[in-house]
């Protein structure tokens, strides 16, 4: 067996490893969607050195085209994949139209008039502008972490590593079977350092990411979908710093009315339907930068910046409405969903437990003059 057959296989082999590690990760992390995109680009690029190994081992120019067209899908993939990673629309436009512009004059070098230099070269360019194109995607992002930051040098590494390529075959003045076994031996070690290297990336990028969704989860309650107390706190605490004079921010505190009966009632389903209902009320009416939270059972909490204090009692009255109009559809029976609320506006220099506190105690009066009411703090 040759040496560049022995480098085909572990092309194949190194590519189809980091597809599988790929792929396990998204199956325990499947709301990292983008992983999938990466795997399958690996997945693919493997199946593309497979078909080099059998195109060189016999000959084959079709087969060797199709390795080409496999190994641009490949690249085309990856940039989708970092593209969904930052929600962003792919630039499936100019992915395509990169591909076009290289898959036809391959084409032409390869069937109708071969030339092995041509296909080097026009190959080559081609993968050098999609990795331009990932690169200037992931680039264009306000911040970069630190791996975001190793990610977009192995690119550039990459994208260098694709326009040298063609440069260094020249300047070996290899010709004949010689430069055609030059070639693939430069192709095959530098792509699997490319490959290697854009995995490493990859991988620590998604490794972060991961974090991320670890930490989002521990600080969010999973039915409300809101903060829990302990993503709240530290979010209520900031939003108290910024505090200006003559323009506090408010506290709303929420429970809902008589919870222990519709549990009784309707069971954990329905009061966990309840508890969703509200959640989505709370969602729609607070303002973007106001802090939602499901401290715990049946009591929530709205923090609101000093730009809507103002209006927190208005807030407040227009969510007990509409949380009382959607709960009346949402279960059946001699049961009426309310909820009570109690407001308190910052004093200056006041700390968040001696708020949350005035709320509690406003709250506390609302339940007791007869509930699905609001009652300002003194």
């Amino acid at each position: 067996m040759n040496y560049y057959n022995v480098i085909g296989l572990l092309n194949t082999s190194m590519a189809a490893i980091f597809c599988i590690a790929l792929l396990t990760i998204w199956r325990n992390n499947r709301a990292l969607k983008y992983i999938r995109v990466l795997g399958l680009s690996y997945g693919i690029r493997s199946l593309c050195f497979g078909i080099f190994y059998f195109a060189f081992s016999l000959e084959n120019p079709a087969l060797r085209y199709s390795a080409n067209i496999f190994l641009l899908f490949a690249i085309m993939l990856l940039s989708i994949g970092l593209s969904n990673r930052r929600l962003r629309q792919p630039r499936y436009g100019a992915l395509l139209a990169i591909a076009a512009a290289t898959l036809g004059p391959l084409y032409y070098y390869q069937f109708i008039e071969p030339n092995l230099l041509a296909r080097v070269i026009i190959l080559n360019s081609g993968l050098a502008l999609l990795s331009l194109l990932m690169l200037w995607d992931v680039a264009r992002t306000p911040r970069h972490s630190p791996v975001e930051q190793v990610l977009l040098g192995l690119l550039l590494v990459s994208c260098a590593g694709y326009l040298l390529r063609p440069l260094f075959l020249i300047a070996s003045g290899a010709a004949g079977e010689r430069f055609e076994d030059s070639y693939w031996l430069v192709v095959s070690i530098s792509d699997a350092l490319i490959c290697a290297m854009t995995a490493v990336g990859v991988l620590a990028v998604i490794a972060s990411d991961v974090m991320d969704e670890i930490k989002t989860e521990a600080l969010i309650d999973t039915l409300s979908g809101l903060f829990n107390r302990r993503g709240f706190e530290p979010r209520a605490l900031g939003a108290l710093a910024k505090r200006t004079a003559g323009n506090p921010p408010a506290m709303i505190l929420a429970d809902l009315d008589h919870f222990k009966s519709i549990n009784d009632l309707f069971g954990h389903s329905g009061g966990d339907l309840i508890i969703r209902r509200f959640s989505e009320v709370l969602k729609q009416k607070a303002p973007g930068d106001a802090i939602t939270a499901r401290l715990g059972g049946e009591e929530f909490a709205v923090m609101l910046p000093s730009n809507a204090s103002a209006s927190a009692y208005q807030l407040a009255e227009e969510i007990r409405t509409a949380f009382k109009q959607i709960a009346f559809d949402t279960v059946a029976g001699e049961a009426h969903p309310t909820a009570s609320f109690g407001v308190a506006i910052a004093r200056e220099d006041e700390g968040l437990p001696s708020l949350i506190e005035r709320a509690d105690h406003a709250l506390y009066r609302a339940k007791g003059n007869g509930r699905d009411r609001v009652n300002l703090a003194e």
